[in-house]
């Protein structure tokens, strides 16, 4: 573990493994231990770094929260990936840390490299959405406790089969209170002013996992399939048993996933068809791939 400063603001780094980097992008309200179960599986042959957004883990809160922005946010992670040394790293992304990575390849596609996106969606906010966010704010603000709020949202995170393992409960509460207030409040902000991603993402270059809870009830399939639509080279998974946080609710399938997916990229690329070579039907769209877990 490391810490590193960025414009002012503390970071605290998971940095774990030698090979190939990949890093880790949390949801709300979590932090980068919610990945432990990837960094134990990859550290052997990867190098994996999980970022504490500001105000999560072990990061300090930011000066202003009320400031915060997905922008904002993504200069603070490209900020981490200069002073690391990577280049290009792949990104795994869960919720509201696709938002930030959509950010990112808004304003850095140059430094990022492939992406898994999980249980995430490209559309901005919507009126009852917003307002949920800002009513959390000013319960914050008003002294609510972080136990209380979490306890609140954890239903909506987890499938009915995950709320029965006592264990998983306590382990997702816990991470979610491991967080200061100013860190909720400035991941709300950001959250609800962000802007709708379809356009950064349309047509967007870098091979794109998209990876989606069976029976979510946060992210629609239909938002996850919408993103694979979007970029150029987009595959969809779908794993089974698991709500919001798949990679928290079944490790073992969204490891065998990610593994999959990242022992892809070093293969190589196949040879391109001629123009017209073998080609019963021209001008058609191929289908995004969708696979199940």
């Amino acid at each position: 573990m490391t810490t590193v400063t960025i414009a002012g603001q503390e970071l605290h780094v998971v940095d774990r493994g030698n090979g190939d980097p990949v890093v880790f992008l949390h949801a709300f309200p979590f932090n980068a231990a919610m990945w432990e179960y990837q960094y134990a599986a990859l550290e052997a042959d990867h190098r994996v770094i999980g970022i504490d957004l500001p105000g999560f883990g072990s990061s300090p809160a930011p000066a202003n929260p009320k400031a915060a922005s997905m922008d904002a946010w993504a200069d603070l992670v490209v900020g981490v990936f200069d002073e690391l040394g990577l280049d290009q790293p792949t990104v795994v992304a869960a919720s509201m840390g696709g938002y930030l990575a959509f950010a990112m390849v808004r304003r850095h596609l140059d430094k990022v490299g492939p992406l898994v996106l999980v249980a995430t969606r490209p559309k901005s906010d919507d009126v009852d959405t917003w307002e949920k966010r800002t009513g959390q704010q000013q319960a914050l603000e008003g002294g609510e406790d972080l136990a209380t709020l979490a306890k609140g949202m954890v239903e909506n995170l987890l499938s009915q089969g995950s709320l029965e393992r006592p264990e998983l409960v306590e382990y997702v509460l816990a991470l979610m209170q491991h967080n200061l207030p100013e860190g909720w409040i400035a991941a709300l902000e950001a959250m609800k002013n962000r802007p709708d991603a379809m356009g950064a993402l349309r047509g967007m270059p870098r091979k794109t996992l998209v990876v989606a809870g069976e029976l979510d009830r946060i992210t629609p399939l239909a938002e996850s399939t919408l993103i694979t639509r979007l970029v150029a080279d987009g595959r969809l998974t779908v794993v089974k048993d698991s709500s919001h946080l798949p990679n928290l609710e079944n490790p073992v399938e969204f490891n065998e996933v990610l593994t999959g997916f990242l022992a892809s990229l070093a293969e190589p690329e196949p040879e391109t068809t001629p123009e017209g070579a073998g080609a019963e039907v021209s001008g058609a769209e191929a289908p995004e791939t969708l696979e199940r877990s």
